[in-house]
């Protein structure tokens, strides 16, 4: 199962961390881990390119977490972007995938 977690502060995203494994498939086949992953993955580089120094990025082999060190209109509409389309995929697995927004 992939946790992910949202952290909004009212309605400014302040964090997200998505962590675990889908096990929709078998290792390298799994189509939920490869949706999440190509998702996660054009985030960080569009965060990276519209401004690296708004974000804190940390990713390791099971986890990403993205914090959000310089709140501003575009960043939360970025965060909010990567929000949706996790939900949807989300929503999509809901075996798979699991959502938890705090705050």
């Amino acid at each position: 199962m992939v946790k992910i977690e949202i952290t909004k502060q009212n309605t400014t995203y302040r964090k997200l961390t998505m962590q675990g494994h889908a096990g929709a498939g078998p290792n390298g086949s799994d189509l939920v881990c490869a949706a999440l992953s190509g998702i996660i993955s054009g985030a960080l580089n569009a965060f990276h390119q519209k401004d690296a120094n708004a974000f804190d990025f940390q990713v390791t082999s099971n986890q990403v977490v993205i914090v959000v060190i310089h709140p501003n209109a575009e960043t939360n509409l970025l965060m909010e972007m990567l929000a949706i389309q996790l939900i949807t995929i989300a929503n999509e697995y809901p075996k798979n995938v699991k959502i938890k927004e705090v705050g």
